[in-house]
């Protein structure tokens, strides 16, 4: 009776999703809205996004970074002033002007599915003041269209045919 007990008690951990797949923090949510359920990465012809994304679909992070021509995204540090930017609405609230800050690619290869790991910390206007925004993330790459410059595996777009040929 005792093991069953012990096994009652340990089974949500043992047996419990990982949702490990990232984080937000920072003076930024004093104000602002944070809460999310999941991570998306999409890579698309422009710029790579990573959305913290709320379940009914709402972003209340999302952060941008631009493709420069001849310079594909790989796994490294990014300035995102210059290279791309952080939105985001939270509720009726769009998150504060961004100010500064970097982005950091860890594990990064531009394949649909292949796994996406980083971190970002930025700085907002709020007023005379500067709230801040740190956060990491881990994300299986979605792939939205081919890009030039990568050797993407788009295979599972497969040529459904033409739907007239079924009338």
């Amino acid at each position: 009776m005792k093991r069953i007990l012990i096994l009652m008690c340990l089974a949500p951990l043992l047996f419990s999703c990982s949702a490990d797949e990232g984080g937000l923090q920072g003076s930024l949510k004093d104000f602002y809205g944070l809460s999310f359920d999941t991570v998306r990465a999409r890579l698309y012809p422009t710029e790579l996004s990573i959305e913290y994304v709320r379940a009914g679909g709402q972003v209340p992070v999302r952060l941008t970074l631009k493709q420069v021509e001849d310079q594909p995204i790989k796994a490294a540090s990014y300035d995102l002033v210059t290279l791309g930017n952080i939105t985001g609405r939270s509720g009726d609230n769009d998150i504060p002007r961004f100010v500064t800050g970097t982005l950091k690619l860890t594990e990064f290869e531009a394949v649909n599915g292949s796994r996406i790991v980083g971190e970002f910390e930025g700085q907002f206007a709020t007023g005379d003041d500067k709230a801040s925004l740190s956060g990491d993330f881990e994300a299986n790459l979605e792939v939205v269209a081919q890009i030039v410059g990568y050797d993407v595996d788009l295979s599972y777009l497969e040529d459904a045919g033409d739907a007239g040929d079924a009338f």
